[in-house]
């Protein structure tokens, strides 16, 4: 199935296509949780920007990255949440429009056991690093930061894909990998055993969270579309909505922070280009 979500879409967008005038927006979804999961917490704000817009508001997500950034370039939505790498890179392949990012940043965190600590960066040689998900941002920042120390994946050493942050904190705890790539996030979603086990070699610098983008045929309605974004935090609609995550609200996304993103974008195109 193309987006995976229309079946939810018929569940939670009720009668209001048919109530309010207007072309509905499509709003894709970047496929970060199950899509039964993300259509119920973005239900909230889909009720406020159909009110605000004053049109109709549609919700999709697809199977995978790849399939999502395909449909993006595609034209199948109007407006996306989608990884920071995979929004510079739509800006700079086809002109998308930059419109939020959320309050909330991230970064990498390099581990390393207590009872093994790292001195230098080159111990990693011929090691494992652990990682959750090679597509994620903070593990191409990690990566990006390893290789301009001389550190090369799979030439200096092995990048292991594990299911979770969980999986990523015990394989550095019980030696399996002599480092690891979290974030703050999964720093504090490990269990007490395996955080009083392991300690921190380095963060690196903060990056963007989810950025929202505009597909260029929305230029006209962007600004308003961005006012609407901004004010959600105020609004009991949007209450609700950050109750449920770790956003904290919007802001506009700074040009700086997209140039920033640009050496992650042609990282991230390259690996998607050689999925199946």
């Amino acid at each position: 199935m193309r987006h995976i979500a229309l079946l939810f879409f018929l569940v939670f967008h009720g009668g209001l296509a048919h109530a309010e005038p207007g072309t509905p927006i499509r709003i894709g979804l970047l496929p970060t949780l199950s899509a039964k999961v993300l259509m119920t917490s973005y239900q909230p704000l889909r009720v406020y920007l159909e009110r605000e817009l004053q049109r109709p508001v549609e919700m999709f997500t697809s199977t995978d990255f790849k399939r999502f950034q395909h449909d993006t370039l595609a034209g199948d939505f109007d407006l996306m949440v989608t990884a920071p790498h995979l929004a510079r890179l739509s800006q700079m392949e086809a002109g998308f429009l930059p419109v939020a990012t959320y309050l909330a940043v991230n970064r990498a965190v390099l581990i390393t056991a207590n009872n093994k600590p790292i001195k230098l960066i080159d111990e990693l040689r011929g090691r494992n690093l652990a990682i959750f998900d090679p597509l994620g941002l903070i593990v191409l920042q990690a990566q990006q930061w390893l290789e301009d120390r001389g550190l090369e994946s799979e030439r200096d050493y092995r990048a292991v894909v594990f299911p979770s942050h969980n999986s990523v904190g015990f394989s550095v705890q019980q030696g399996e990998s002599l480092m690891g790539v979290t974030s703050p996030a999964g720093l504090r979603q490990l269990p007490p055993e395996t955080r009083e086990q392991i300690r921190v070699f380095a963060e690196l610098p903060q990056v963007p969270g989810l950025i929202w983008i505009a597909h260029p045929r929305m230029k006209q309605a962007a600004n308003r579309i961005q006012t609407a974004l901004l004010r959600f935090a105020e609004t009991p609609e949007g209450a609700q909505f950050y109750a449920g995550n770790a956003y904290k609200g919007m802001r506009p996304v700074t040009p700086e922070e997209l140039r920033s993103l640009d050496r992650s974008a042609r990282e991230i195109k390259r690996l998607i280009q050689g999925l199946p």
